[in-house]
């Protein structure tokens, strides 16, 4: 009998890894397209990635395919699965300014939850972690040189063919911030385990170089300061490593390392030009507008505390509270935190801060996860979360972290 029950484990867990390569393909393949389609305005772009994603939740739950996975543990990232109904209590209520972009808003998180609970199932193993990491890290890469072979000939196309609408395309994206708050991601997966594994790995520098090439390229001002961190940042985590190598070839490659990976990002920035984003620096304002914004957007939290004015309603209620008139439409707060209260009130400001607040230690601990904490910090002067061909990999990167976060006692790799 114990034989037949540790074949049957053994059987179980066979059909739990190949569930999980599965789940990971596809939730790769969606967050991939998402990312592909971002210069896409049309509604079909975003709601097939919704429907793509309702679906991959849909098949894990009806196939009986939960049965062989580790169960998830339970802390405050349940929370995460209460923000969509959020945006439902206010519909309900007749409590949001705009039914419509309230229920668009709720679609969007909907499938943002489903991203995070599809990708911290799968990436409960460890191993399954490490090549879903990757796969991103190779997408990344694979924008970001298509990002610097484009950005100065493709005169607003995306692959010289696919017009944009805008001036200049940054790859897939049209917006330089968002295209580097997608990059601040990736960037540190690199580093990290070029750190980690010393020369044996230089692609990993290699990567890196290329990466950081381009957010200095995109010439945006909170990109390449919080980069640049990223990168002093996983510096001095290689010098603590290096001093506590014991093995002379070891302490040679993680040396070797160090020096390579400032020189390559150097060379990719000294190849893109780093005139742009130091002209970007010189501005008397930087945070002209945003300001403005900002204080709107306070205002509105003020007058609507408990409920908030409805999500994804700050374009619609923003001229009842505006404190000076500009010639274009405000879209957004460029603040997400301070508009997640402005849209939803204070609970709805708990609801989607909780559980990235308390995920930070463990971002901390795993180094290759600090690129969460650098689209936080971005998002006090922009909007990532709206977009959700940056959203998606921030909650899959939340899921990862999440998912490593029992490991954190044992070790610092993903």
């Amino acid at each position: 009998m114990s034989a037949i029950g540790i074949n049957t484990r053994g059987q179980q867990n066979r059909l739990g890894n190949r569930t999980a390569v599965l789940l990971g393909v596809c939730l790769i393949s969606l967050l991939v397209y998402v990312t592909c389609t971002a210069f896409i305005s049309d509604a079909w772009a975003l709601q097939s990635f919704h429907v793509g994603v309702f679906t991959l939740l849909g098949a894990y739950l009806l196939t009986g395919l939960s049965r062989v996975e580790n169960k998830v543990t339970v802390g405050v990232d349940w929370l995460i699965y209460l923000i969509p109904a959020w945006g439902v209590i206010q519909i309900i209520t007749q409590t949001t300014a705009s039914t419509f972009e309230t229920r668009m808003a709720t679609l969007r998180w909907g499938a943002l939850a489903c991203i995070f609970f599809l990708a911290r199932v799968i990436g409960d193993s460890r191993r399954t972690r490490q090549v879903l990491l990757s796969a991103f890290l190779l997408f990344a890469t694979v924008i970001a040189v298509l990002c610097l072979t484009q950005l100065f000939t493709s005169e607003g196309r995306v692959l010289w063919v696919f017009s944009s609408g805008y001036p200049d395309v940054y790859a897939t994206f049209p917006s330089y911030n968002h295209y580097v708050q997608f990059i601040e991601l990736a960037l540190p997966i690199a580093l990290w385990r070029a750190v980690r594994e010393g020369l044996k790995s230089w692609w990993y520098a290699l990567a890196g170089g290329v990466l950081y090439g381009s957010v200095i390229g995109a010439a945006s001002r909170t990109g390449a300061v919080l980069c640049t961190a990223e990168v002093l940042y996983m510096l001095s985590m290689g010098l603590v490593r290096y001093r506590v190598r014991e093995h002379r070839l070891l302490w040679r490659s993680t040396a070797a390392t160090l020096i390579m990976v400032p020189i390559l990002a150097a060379l990719f920035t000294t190849a893109v030009g780093w005139e742009r984003v130091w002209e970007r620096f010189k501005e008397h304002d930087p945070y002209i507008v945003r300001r403005e914004f900002l204080v709107a957007a306070l205002d509105i939290a003020q007058h609507h505390p408990l409920v908030g004015a409805g999500l994804d309603t700050f374009p619609a209620v923003y001229q009842r509270y505006a404190i000076k008139d500009f010639p274009f439409y405000a879209n957004h707060a460029h603040n997400d935190w301070m508009e997640f209260a402005a849209d939803g009130g204070v609970p709805f400001f708990l609801l989607v801060s909780i559980p990235f607040a308390a995920i930070i230690p463990s971002a901390i601990r795993n180094p290759w996860g600090v690129g969460l904490l650098a689209v936080m910090l971005h998002a006090c002067v922009d909007f990532p979360f709206p977009r959700t061909a940056v959203s998606g990999w921030i909650f899959f990167m939340l899921a990862m972290l999440y998912a490593a976060k029992k490991h954190d006692q044992m070790s610092h790799e993903p």
